[in-house]
């Protein structure tokens, strides 16, 4: 018998759980009557259990008799025959069912007339009258039936199973068969939000995959203590109907629609004074419910209601949590580094699931670190690619990633509309308008978070309907809010989406095109100010990916490079402070690949030329520069702006060693006679500080800090950050030759602040060269040995080589403190420097020299 209960479960009980009513009596004779036992009950929305619905492998006495161990209600239907009498038994199945249902509500019905009815039904029908517990109803027709049944059916769950305080904390949500990671504050908050008398409709937003009914769930059993009513998960996926989210509720809650009541109008009731929080799973579908739910809120003072949907409800009183994708792994670290980023934690925990043992080493963490960034940080992006690495290695899967990801079955519990990512993008890129479809295919071009202002110039013509349909596709959580260096307010396409919506995109090149104009006039803002200033720096951070879009796309469909490489020659401050010109850099590498043919003008190989010096420069190829310029030269005196000749020789005289300070000296001043004639203050800023280091260096310190300070006036008055921490910097090394620590070191606290604001390593690398002196005109020969190890290390691991004036400083540092120290000891001390990082250095030379320096003997 229990076997063959397990074996028909399935068959009898729902997905929802309602109430089950098992109907007793003859087949052939009471057809019609079933019928209508059957309408009855459906119509309450309850779940009918009969003997003809089931399978036929097992005797009919172990099937009714299983029926019934899994039913809530009897309901028995007699006329003429009493029934069959199996093998062994004294009595017929159906008195057998009769009295096998004495635990449960019984609802008996007798058909009137029956003058054909057996004597075995009569005697049984008395006994049932003489029992006294349970009465039975006459009925004539098939019609009288269904109204007795709905009646008394109603009256009974009324009676018996709709007691207002009725437990509901049984309603099982689904158990999640994996562990959240990297999601803690997240609940926290959401419970807090929960919990908030005056926030009782939460709605977590974002896009699909990206975790929220994993998240809803979390919350909703961290909070189950605070519900004294208990808690509900209604799932809402397979409805599109709004009309039909309070009949799932109402089910989901095993509630009785009583009679001709509406679902709406039993929750009205039945949740009125209830304490609890329901779950609406998947409410994207179903938007035009929202004011229901509003309407049910109202009705119900204590009810609270977590929603997830991919779109917000816009309606009072919601407070929308987005679910942002998991952080993923910065592009350098070492394992330990990575391995605390949460895309990468999940990653690999999914991972283990397929391939016990797994771990993060050194040797697979950067390719299992890109393959988060790729995806990123979307959990479900990452789950389904994590269900491939039984198969492939990491640099396996991150060259077939997205063609394994668009392969259903790798996780064949998810739902259809989760098997691929393309089918999760899709269910919410068919519920869009079809403007705002088309422009979510046009943002595919941004590389980088965008603003409004982007948008408009990129994508729209109708400035009006692209900012409305742009709001559409953040309310769809297509797009999502981001961070920018500027502050700008920002958005961004999620990796996944944005390969979705690119591979939709039609003209693409008319697109590229506008990027490419709107990225011109981005630097062109800035060119008055070398991309030098501060705001503007972060402005041309903000933009850099679309700017190697940009590249990419003109190199690619051979347009004329000439304009851009121009506007960039004219931001190098920019692009020397962030790196971006050392030979390492993908930005460089990109602009070296443009076509010879995209070069339409001698000023267009100038400016490419220009860039090339600048890079040579970073990389401290002197030689090769000094010669560039000197090439250059000629045709820059004859086309180019005076700036550009103030600077091409103020490069000239840069890379010029100390042996041809001469030589060096009569390039500054020509630079600055050619910036004064021009009345180009930012040409004339750039040229002195490094006229005045040379000055320094020769001894005439006075003239040097004159220079400097001459530097610091006019970085001041232009607010460029850049400049106004090198001023600082040679201000520093010009009071420690007049022997004044304190005001060095003042000096030194303000560059490393100004350099860091923008990690301008090469600034602050040097900056570790002057602490050392100083280190070493305070008495620390120790500290100042480390601290040239330090600077060493940090150039040998950037690429770094200082300009030749900063060389001649520190070697002349060096062999001072070498000449203080025993040779060992000072290798030993070097050595030691050399593990310490930028920051590390910066910190200890801060720590060591104190806050109140005083003046060595």
């Amino acid at each position: 018998m229990a076997d063959t209960s397990e074996q028909r479960s399935s068959a009898i009980r729902t997905p929802d759980q309602r109430l089950r009513v098992f109907v007793s009596s003859t087949l052939v004779e009471l057809a019609a009557e079933r019928g209508a036992a059957r309408a009855a009950i459906e119509q309450l929305r309850l779940a009918p259990v009969m003997f003809e619905s089931g399978a036929r492998p097992h005797p009919a006495q172990a099937l009714y008799r299983a029926y019934l161990a899994q039913s809530d209600v009897f309901i028995g239907i007699y006329a003429d025959s009493y029934g069959w009498i199996g093998p062994g038994m004294t009595i017929s199945g159906l008195e057998d069912e009769f009295q096998l249902a004495a635990d449960m509500p019984r609802l008996l019905y007798v058909k009137s007339p029956a003058p054909r009815r057996e004597p075995a039904l009569g005697r049984m029908l008395d006994r049932i009258k003489a029992g006294g517990h349970t009465s039975y109803t006459k009925f004539a027709d098939a019609t009288q039936l269904q109204e007795l049944i709905l009646t008394d059916l109603a009256t009974l769950l009324a009676e018996r199973f709709d007691d207002p305080r009725r437990d509901v904390q049984s309603i099982v949500a689904p158990s999640p068969v994996t562990t959240l990671v990297g999601r803690d504050d997240d609940v926290n908050q959401i419970v807090g939000l929960l919990h908030a008398s005056e926030r009782r409709l939460v709605v977590l937003t974002g896009a699909g995959g990206i975790g929220k009914t994993r998240l809803a769930l979390a919350a909703m059993e961290r909070s189950a203590q605070q519900w004294p009513d208990g808690v509900a998960f209604v799932d809402l996926s397979a409805i599109s109907d709004g009309r039909l989210v309070p009949d799932a509720i109402v089910s989901a809650l095993d509630l009785v629609v009583q009679g001709r009541e509406h679902s709406l109008d039993a929750l009205r009731r039945r949740l009125s004074d209830r304490k609890m929080l329901i779950v609406l799973d998947n409410f994207e579908q179903v938007l035009d419910a929202a004011p229901l739910i509003v309407d049910l809120l109202q009705r119900a003072p204590h009810l609270h209601v977590l929603v997830t949907s991919r779109v917000a409800l816009r309606v009072r009183g919601e407070q929308e949590w987005r679910v942002d994708a998991l952080e993923v792994p910065p592009a350098n670290g070492d394992p330990a580094k990575l391995a605390q980023a949460p895309a990468l934690r999940l990653f690999v925990e999914r991972v283990r699931d397929v391939q016990p043992g797994f771990e993060l080493t050194s040797e697979n963490a950067p390719a299992l670190a890109e393959l988060c960034r790729q995806l990123g940080g979307l959990p479900l992006a990452l789950e389904l690619a994590a269900a491939w690495m039984r198969l492939l290695t990491p640099e396996q899967m991150l060259t077939q990633l997205y063609g394994r990801l668009e392969q259903p079955g790798a996780l064949v519990d998810l739902p259809d509309r989760q098997q691929t990512l393309t089918n999760t993008i899709s269910w919410s890129y068919d519920l869009l308008s079809p403007s705002a479809r088309e422009l979510l295919t046009r943002l595919s071009v941004f590389a980088a978070p965008f603003t409004v202002d982007g948008v408009v110039a990129v994508c729209g013509a109708d400035d009006a309907d692209v900012v409305e349909d742009l709001s559409i596709l953040l309310d769809s959580s297509m797009v999502s809010p981001s961070e920018r260096p500027d502050r700008q307010r920002g958005f961004q396409l999620l990796d996944p989406i944005r390969r979705f919506a690119a591979a939709r995109l039609e003209q693409a090149d008319h697109t590229l095109g506008r990027l490419h104009l709107y990225v011109l006039d981005v630097i062109e803002a800035a060119n008055d100010r070398l991309g030098s200033q501060d705001l503007l720096m972060r402005r041309l951070d903000s933009e850099q990916p679309n700017l190697q879009v940009v590249i990419e796309w003109i190199g690619r469909n051979g347009k004329p490079s000439g304009p851009l490489l121009r506007a960039l020659g004219d931001v190098w401050v920019w692009l020397l402070a962030c790196g971006h010109l050392r030979q390492s850099s993908e930005l460089w590498q990109q602009i070296q690949a443009l076509p010879d043919d995209g070069l339409r003008t001698e000023s267009d190989r100038l400016a490419l030329r220009w860039l090339q010096v600048n890079r040579l420069l970073n990389d401290g190829a002197f030689a090769e520069a000094g010669t560039l310029v000197d090439e250059m030269l000629p045709s820059a005196r004859r086309i180019e702006m005076p700036a550009r000749i103030a600077f091409l020789l103020t490069a000239r005289a840069i890379v010029l060693s100390y042996a041809a300070r001469d030589e060096a000296r009569a390039n500054f001043e020509e630079a600055l006679s050619v910036a004064r004639a021009a009345d180009d203050s930012l040409a004339l800023g750039y040229a002195l500080p490094h006229y005045g280091l040379l000055l320094a260096i020769d001894g005439d310190v006075t003239q040097a800090q004159a220079r400097h300070q001459q530097t610091l006036d006019i970085a001041s008055s232009l607010n460029d950050q850049n400049l106004i921490a090198e001023a600082h910097y040679d201000l520093a090394l010009d009071v420690m030759l007049l022997g004044d620590p304190s005001s060095a070191q003042s000096h030194l606290d303000v560059a490393v602040g100004c350099y860091r604001d923008f990690d301008h390593l090469d600034g602050l690398t040097r900056c570790i060269g002057a602490f050392s002196a100083l280190a070493l005109q305070r008495g620390d020969s120790h500290l100042a040995a480390r601290l040239i190890g330090a600077a060493a290390a940090a150039r040998d691991n950037i690429g770094l080589t200082a300009w030749p004036s900063v060389t001649e400083l520190e070697r002349r540092t060096t062999d001072r403190v070498r000449a203080r120290l025993p040779d060992d000891a000072f290798s030993a001390l070097v050595d030691s420097g050399r593990s310490l990082t930028i920051k590390d250095a910066l910190a200890e030379a801060r720590a060591r020299l104190g806050p109140t320096p005083v003046r060595a003997a």
